[in-house]
């Protein structure tokens, strides 16, 4: 058993939603795990990692906070004050080149090659939500309507503002774009003081299937053909099926896009740490399995060396290793690309 006991690290959970779950240790060192709000993906996925780590790695424990927008979690990774997150391509090259929230960042450069990647997955599709009685039928119909596209500051609004400018015309000076945490966004949309919600999540979505059950919903098609998706940067296609949330969704079938994101980790963390997480998550993975419906086709070993973000993490990269897994080179990112 290998002592971490040298590096033990506190939290502090003032509010901040937490979870914790039991190690298997008396006395484990405890690492903070950052993802967005409960009842999207990267939250469940963060928490079915945890008690897999939780229950198969002696000395570690994982506490998954969900706080903030993935942009800030990526800096805390960096500076060491958090350890594990939930990642994405589109952060690490907004980063390496000033671009969007990190333009007057000087150093964001710098603090994009200090997290490492574990493995990548699929978010799964942007779901622009609205609801079936609101009139709004196209994303051309939200020219002065409430609309949250992300929390502030955070890489999934930027993408979202693109796109439904690239879509329709309309920038943000056309819209009443809202300024909210996905948490307080869900609970406003929930309590209809919003009129449209954006939410890149798997489906079906928690947080959705929450709405489709106290009121009709319909989920806006996206042109496709007229956005620059970047596949560097995680970006994908996707669909939304017409009965994804039952009979209160209303409408067919809606195109969308979607990301390839990550689970990742700061450069600080120790190798043996992550080297132990990376082999309890692909030793153990039919119990991240279970966690959820969409997670057996999003969690998949033939899929999670599919875009590496900058970098491997030196621990995950060890395991990838020593299985023999084959690694491809690595997607990089500075103020050309």
């Amino acid at each position: 058993m290998y002592n971490f006991l040298n590096k033990a690290k506190g939290l502090t959970l003032a509010g901040l939603l937490a979870v914790s779950l039991p190690a298997t240790a008396a006395m484990a060192d405890l690492y903070k795990v950052t993802s967005i709000a409960p009842g999207l993906s990267p939250f469940v996925v963060n928490t079915a990692i945890a008690k897999v780590v939780n229950s198969h790695v002696p000395d570690v424990e994982f506490q998954v906070r969900a706080t903030g927008a993935a942009t800030k979690h990526m800096v805390d990774a960096a500076n060491g004050k958090v350890d594990f997150l939930f990642g994405s391509p589109t952060i690490n090259w907004l980063m390496a080149g000033n671009i969007g929230p990190f333009k007057d960042m000087a150093d964001a450069p710098e603090l994009e090659k200090k997290v490492g990647m574990i493995f990548s997955y699929q978010i799964g599709p942007y779901h622009y939500v609205t609801r079936a009685d609101s009139g709004i039928e196209t994303l051309a119909d939200l020219k002065g309507r409430k609309v949250f596209a992300g929390p502030p500051g955070g890489a999934a609004k930027s993408v979202v503002l693109r796109n439904i400018a690239d879509a329709t015309g309309l920038t943000d000076a056309d819209m009443d774009v809202q300024t909210f945490g996905f948490d307080a966004a869900i609970q406003a949309f929930q309590d209809d003081k919003i009129d449209v919600i954006v939410l890149p999540t798997n489906t079906p979505s928690p947080a959705i299937q929450q709405f489709a059950l106290t009121k009709e919903i319909r989920i806006l098609d996206v042109d496709i053909d007229k956005l620059k998706i970047n596949a560097a940067t995680g970006g994908t296609v996707n669909e939304i099926a017409g009965d994804a949330y039952g009979s209160n969704q209303k409408g067919g079938d809606v195109r969308t896009h979607g990301a390839l994101v990550n689970f990742s980790a700061g450069l600080h963390v120790d190798e043996e740490v992550v080297y132990q997480v990376t082999k309890a998550i692909w030793e153990n993975l039919s119990e991240i399995h279970e966690t959820a419906v969409w997670m057996p086709n999003t969690i998949r070993k033939e899929t999670a060396l599919e875009l590496i973000a900058g970098r491997l993490h030196p621990g995950a990269e060890r395991y990838y290793r020593e299985m023999g897994w084959e690694i491809p080179a690595a997607t990089t990112f500075g103020k050309s690309n």
